[in-house]
């Protein structure tokens, strides 16, 4: 569509140029047209008058055909800027679109396991954008998402993450689970109630974290007479150790 617009207006212009280039006076002998070459106005000496205009004539002086083209030149012009414009901003939405897009993805591989809201608040672009944007990047196969519990988490679409990479970068995100799962790394088979001590929780806030824990098999427990001890799972040990450092 852009181009046959810009050859619109390329084929008008040759043609209206063609019309105008060169101007015959109903009477007085003469003709107007583009100044020749120089060494063709040297051939000619002083038939030609090279002093400058003789008298200067307004717009409507000028032969109709002359005043009829200059009309139609200009709506020529009108017309395919007008035909032009709806594809200029498709372009600037596209390239706006475009570089949203790259600063999405960037964020995404500097903050893996990030949420819609927090791309939002740190890119300082609205939510509603950002869902469409990362709805739109991963039907094209370059986002990929991990839902936990209330939270939808963003990933990179390649093969760096395996699914217990997305699990753990999931739990880690929230600070106080993180917290909890350094406590058990550093005090193996400790109980609800030391965690809850340490970091000065509720017995109830623990256990539903440490509940979150146990579902996705990040850790693991024991009973010993009346307390449960808490270990952190040794197939998934390497991989937390991996994230906890990132």
């Amino acid at each position: 569509m852009l181009k046959k617009s810009l050859f619109f207006i390329l084929f008008l212009s040759i043609f209206f140029l063609g019309i105008l280039g060169i101007t015959s006076a109903d009477t007085g002998g003469y003709t107007v047209g583009p100044c020749p070459p120089e060494e063709e106005l040297d051939k000619l000496g002083n038939a030609v008058d090279m002093s400058g205009a003789d008298v200067t004539y307004s717009f409507w002086e000028f032969p109709l055909s002359f005043k009829i083209a200059y009309i139609i030149g200009y709506l020529a012009a009108f017309v395919s800027l007008f035909k032009l414009v709806p594809i200029i901003i498709g372009q600037v939405r596209s390239l706006s679109k475009n570089v949203i897009q790259k600063r999405i993805i960037n964020y995404v591989l500097m903050k893996p396991g990030c949420t819609p809201s927090e791309i939002s608040r740190n890119l300082k672009i609205s939510l509603g954008s950002i869902r469409y944007q990362i709805r739109t990047l991963k039907s094209e196969e370059e986002l990929t998402f991990k839902k936990e519990g209330k939270f939808t988490r963003v990933f990179q679409k390649s093969n760096v993450f395996t699914n217990n990479d997305k699990t753990i970068i999931s739990h880690l995100k929230g600070s106080t689970r993180k917290q909890i799962l350094l406590n058990i790394l550093e005090n193996p088979e400790i109980t609800n109630q030391e965690i809850s001590e340490k970091l000065n929780l509720d017995k109830s806030t623990t256990h539903w974290h440490i509940k979150k824990l146990r579902e996705d098999e990040i850790i693991s427990s024991e009973v010993e007479g009346k307390f449960t001890k808490y270990i952190v799972n040794p197939d998934v040990e390497s991989e937390l150790l991996k994230w906890l450092k990132i």
